[in-house]
């Protein structure tokens, strides 16, 4: 039985600028034996270039860089499935997107993969949202986050891809951070834009709109749903928070200010949500250390499978 997994990470970049794709990439450098990354903006962005040139994965021979166009995101992740180098594709892929910087806790996950048994092909965890700034959250989804290689698997779907055939998938108490709507009105609006021309159904500004764009023009509503966050943010992000925090600090009052005008059922909805989310993570938690050995190290050689017979007597 393997002590350490094989991991490779799958990761997009496109035309728009990610400026949080230095911190995905060193999030999981220790974690990652390789790294394969679509440009699909076909070389055209110089910043997510250099970026990408930077990271600890890349100097260290760790990444390909796959040059392409855009069809969609369901044809951008075959691509990385396809650039994977060979010697690697037993493993497992780490579905990563350039605005979520994962934790040190990744390890963990990472150091239980050897111990599963194959019957287990994909490892869910769970996604933290922030909007508008780093102070307020508004949902923890369960996300696809590990799953076995197989030449039989491929992506389907322009926006919200599936992997075909479907896995069988369990879910650890894992939570990692995203970003995406931590980004300027007019960036959130363009965002929308985007999706709305892949065939996504939610509202989009226009272009005129985009360029005028406020606070309260993108997040109102989202911002009817946010919580405090009072926790940490996972340590490579602790310059780049500084950083944001000083250069939108005006922006970041508005936010507050938006997050703050919740009625009084709004912030009982979400105080339930919360509520929900911590009962979760505790009876994953708990689900985790009697199916998988979560929190439990491994004598050499043992696996999961082994742990439950030894937990049955």
């Amino acid at each position: 039985m393997p002590t350490r997994a094989i991991i490779v990470a799958h990761l997009i970049v496109g035309r728009k600028p990610e400026l949080y794709l230095g911190n995905a990439l060193e999030a999981i450098a220790d974690v990652c034996t390789h790294a394969v990354v679509a440009d699909t903006s076909q070389g055209s962005n110089a910043a997510n270039a250099a970026a990408i040139a930077a990271s600890r994965l890349a100097r260290e021979g760790r990444l390909t860089r796959v040059v392409t166009g855009f069809r969609d995101f369901a044809a951008a992740r075959n691509e990385c499935m396809d650039a994977t180098p060979v010697a690697l594709r037993d493993g497992w892929a780490l579905v990563v997107d350039a605005d979520e910087v994962h934790t040190p806790a990744l390890e963990s996950v990472g150091t239980l993969l050897p111990r599963l048994p194959q019957s287990v092909e994909a490892v869910d965890g769970y996604l933290r949202h922030f909007a508008g700034s780093f102070a307020w959250w508004t949902d923890l989804n369960r996300t696809r986050l590990f799953f076995r290689m197989s030449a039989q698997r491929r992506w389907a779907g322009a926006v919200h891809e599936r992997l075909s055939p479907p896995l069988r998938r369990i879910a650890l108490p894992y939570v990692w951070f995203h970003y995406g709507h931590v980004v300027t009105p007019r960036e959130e609006a363009e965002k929308g834009i985007l999706y709305r021309s892949l065939g996504q159904n939610d509202p989009a500004a226009t272009a005129e709109q985009a360029l005028m764009a406020t606070p309260a023009s993108v997040w109102a509503q989202l911002l009817r749903r946010a919580l405090p966050y009072e926790g940490e943010h996972p340590p490579v992000m602790a310059d780049q928070i500084r950083a944001i925090s000083a250069e939108r600090c005006d922006l970041f009052r508005e936010v507050d200010a938006l997050a703050r005008r919740q009625t009084w059922r709004d912030r009982l909805k979400n105080t339930t949500r919360e509520l929900n989310a911590r009962r979760l993570l505790a009876w994953r938690s708990w689900q985790a250390r009697l199916l998988w050995g979560w929190g439990h190290p491994a004598r050499p050689g043992e696996d999961c499978g082994s742990l439950l017979r030894t937990w049955s007597y």
